[in-house]
């Protein structure tokens, strides 16, 4: 800095004006919070079957885990020739709704499959891509979820009603 160069003072910014319990004021308040928390974190309890989705996470691998898949989900994932990657797991396993999201919801038994973080975050993001990039249309999701249902049945477990 040169010794003619002038310093200016800069003006402090204007505290926020905040309304009772500090909330800012203009936004209307809501209840969500407080409800999902009555609920347990989740706005359709009763659809929710906590014991399938342990078994789901804890007991079965990736719906994808190995199989080939054109576009990679993570870095992970393994190059083949001719553009194509092998599927390598990344993250925990955890239980994604076919068809129906959990918000609208979708029930949990019967309609959910096992798929890695990475999986899981893809088919999110990109349900319109997803037959194209893994071979699993709708309908073989649909019919992979109804047989981890029929396994775990099977296996002695039952439906929460």
């Amino acid at each position: 800095m040169s010794p003619d160069a002038i310093l200016r003072p800069v003006p402090k910014p204007k505290p926020k004006v905040r309304g009772k319990r500090g909330a800012p004021t203009g936004r209307p308040r809501t209840r969500l919070k407080r409800i999902n928390k009555k609920r347990g974190g989740s706005a359709f309890p009763k659809m929710r079957d906590p014991q399938y989705r342990k078994w789901i996470r804890t007991e079965n691998e990736c719906l994808l885990r190995g199989r080939e898949i054109r576009v990679a989900f993570s870095e992970h994932d393994l190059q083949l020739p001719i553009y194509h990657y092998e599927h390598r797991c990344w993250g925990a396993i955890t239980p994604a709704h076919v068809g129906k999201h959990q918000a609208q919801g979708a029930p949990d038994f019967g309609v959910i499959v096992p798929l890695c973080q990475a999986a899981h975050l893809f088919y999110d993001e990109h349900r319109d891509k997803w037959p194209r990039v893994t071979r699993y249309d709708e309908k073989a999701m649909a019919s992979a979820a109804s047989g981890y249902a029929l396994k775990y049945v099977e296996r002695g477990g039952e439906p929460c009603q």
